[in-house]
């Protein structure tokens, strides 16, 4: 095995890991354990699956890549590096890159949060293996191919929202010599460093192939407390246009092609993907979260919930656009008996919330619904609203959290509110972050350079790249922050979070604002070597507090406890816990 440095001087040896094509999924900051300058504040994740600030949740593509390659006789090993490294606080990326057996490593960008862990890792993979062909991939990666590409340590990106057979023939194209300039989608340096661009495919019409869950091998986690968590989702692009989200209608047609359309897996993949959720270990124990659900048309569903009654899962949430029809409340709760909703108005305020591109039902509305989905049986339904959305100042926020109240002492249990801050970044692609001052919005960071540098600031302020006409960066963080604890005081005083529980949420929370805020002022101080001097005085402070959110729990706003990592879908980390520890013990 030909490899390049090595960090292991401790001598512990990894058994290899020997696979066609190995899917590696970094942290958002790839040395978090050893940073004593970046600052991860505490703040309850947010959305279907509850993770740390790095991220950890890779792209549905590596669990799609892994069936149809594996249908192909092809070995698919995923490492997810965030929550490998940290379960395993010793274990460092040159033990793992020396272990790597494989005909070529593939290493998403898919969110632009990875920006610096995505880049870091194949830049010390260049360095470690120089024997190993790398590829990047995923949105992030597809928007901006033609910047990454002029990185010396990129040789490869695989563009492309369904990259399925792309990556069947560039496999197919190192392991016989052949022409790279067939691969569709792909950009890359021939041997004379010359960066060639091979056109995208077009689109097909539908997404190739459901996932089979029954391969999961991030089950683990004994505690009562483990998350357990799946994830299903039936098409690629959306039938909608919000304004912030870079995957949104307009944000994939900019990345895809103008004809782009919602890409749609055919009704048997969809059976197979739920199927094979039924043979894994206490699949009665896990939680389903059905995204992008308000893409499907009315003449799909009621097939799809037969498939979802047959999953045999604990429970179902079904994420939402607009308000659910009656019939389709009946055939979830008939589908699963613990039947959630999750519905993301953004703000309680319609104004704000149809500048947002949402706003497509009043607050009377809802609250009629939920009596309705009530009376049916739907056990739950979680409701977002967030900070940082056009026209929406401080008074506007306030005002969600009352309204978040009001839902709290109207329908108690039966609903989940939350807010959040959109932090640290304003999608780039969407509608926003590509013409921001129309929509009242200023955008700091432009290129993939731009956004990594920002990455490694000190304080989480300066790390986003936004801020409103209503709200500075400084306010988002603050008021954000603010409401997510005055609906945590709301939850506690209607008794639907234990009263200590909340106020230990909330004294981290106040904690980590006023550390991030005098961050932000010691890291723009004008002196540079103030600036140096100071932030180096806090270095001990940061790890210290780094430690205790990258703890390998996961805390969110829907369950304020520390929960340990490892069953979740995404936690695949290539070799068993246990063996790890073996090697590091060594």
């Amino acid at each position: 095995m030909k490899t390049g440095r090595m960090e292991n001087a401790t001598g512990v040896r990894l058994p290899r890991l020997q696979a066609d094509l190995i899917l590696l999924h970094p942290p958002a900051t790839f040395d978090f354990r050893d940073r004593r300058d970046i600052y991860f504040p505490f703040l309850g994740t947010t959305g279907d699956i509850p993770i740390t600030p790095l991220y950890e949740y890779y792209p549905l593509g590596f669990r799609a890549l892994e069936r149809h390659l594996a249908g192909r006789g092809r070995k698919v090993e995923i490492v997810n590096l965030s929550t490998l490294f940290l379960r395993h606080r010793r274990l460092s990326l040159g033990q793992v890159a020396e272990a790597l057996d494989a005909k070529l490593v593939g290493v998403d960008l898919f969110w632009m949060v990875h920006a610096q862990g995505s880049l870091r890792v194949v830049e010390e993979l260049r360095a470690l293996r120089p024997d190993l062909p790398l590829v990047l991939g995923g949105i992030t990666s597809s928007y901006y191919a033609a910047e990454l590409i002029r990185y010396p340590f990129v040789d490869m990106v695989l563009r492309g929202y369904d990259t399925l057979r792309p990556m069947e023939e560039l496999l197919w194209a190192l392991e016989t010599g052949g022409d790279l300039g067939r691969v569709p989608g792909l950009t890359w340096k021939d041997r004379g460093g010359e960066v060639r661009v091979n056109p995208l495919p077009p689109p097909s019409g539908a997404v190739a192939c459901g996932i089979d869950w029954s391969r999961m091998s991030g089950q683990g986690g004994g505690s009562v407390l483990s998350v357990r968590e799946l994830v299903t989702n039936h098409s690629a692009g959306c039938s909608f246009g919000c304004g912030w989200c870079g995957g949104s209608r307009d944000a994939f047609r900019r990345i895809y092609g103008e004809e782009f359309k919602v890409q749609r897996k055919a009704l048997e993949e969809v059976a197979f993907e739920l199927g094979s959720m039924r043979p894994l270990r206490g699949a009665d124990r896990y939680h389903m979260y059905v995204m992008g659900w308000y893409n499907e048309p009315d003449e799909r569903r009621p097939a799809i919930l037969g498939q979802v009654a047959e999953a045999n899962v604990k429970s179902v949430n079904y994420e939402q656009f607009r308000l659910t029809g009656e019939a389709d409340l009946r055939r979830m709760v008939d589908a699963n008996r613990r039947t959630a909703i999750t519905l993301s108005p953004e703000s309680h305020d319609l104004e704000v919330a149809r500048a947002a591109g949402r706003g497509v039902y009043t607050n009377e509305e809802l609250e009629a619904w939920l009596e309705l989905a009530r009376g049916i049986g739907i056990e739950r339904v979680d409701i977002w609203y967030f900070v940082g959305m056009p026209r929406q100042d401080e008074a506007s926020v306030a005002g969600s959290v009352e309204y978040i109240e009001r839902l709290i002492e109207r329908f108690g249990d039966f609903v989940n509110p939350m807010i959040c801050p959109m932090v640290p970044v304003l999608d780039p692609a969407s509608n926003f972050f590509e013409d921001p001052e129309p929509h009242g919005y200023k955008v700091f960071h432009r290129t993939l350079e731009g956004h990594r540098r920002a990455a490694q600031r000190p304080s989480l302020i300066d790390r986003m790249n936004y801020e409103t006409r209503w709200l500075s960066r400084e306010d988002v963080v603050r008021t954000g922050f603010r409401a997510v604890a005055a609906v945590m005081a709301a939850k506690a005083r209607r008794g639907k979070v234990p009263a200590p529980r909340a106020a230990l949420f909330n004294r981290n929370i106040e904690e980590a604002l006023a550390f991030t805020f005098e961050l932000h002022r010691l890291d723009n101080l004008p002196d540079p070597a103030d600036r140096a001097r100071e932030l180096e005085a806090l270095g001990d402070e940061i790890r210290k507090r780094n430690e205790m959110v990258l703890s390998g729990t996961v805390i969110d706003q829907n369950f304020p406890v520390a929960r340990p990592i490892g069953g979740r879908w995404c936690d695949d980390t290539g070799w068993a816990p246990e063996v790890v520890e073996q090697a590091l013990s060594r």
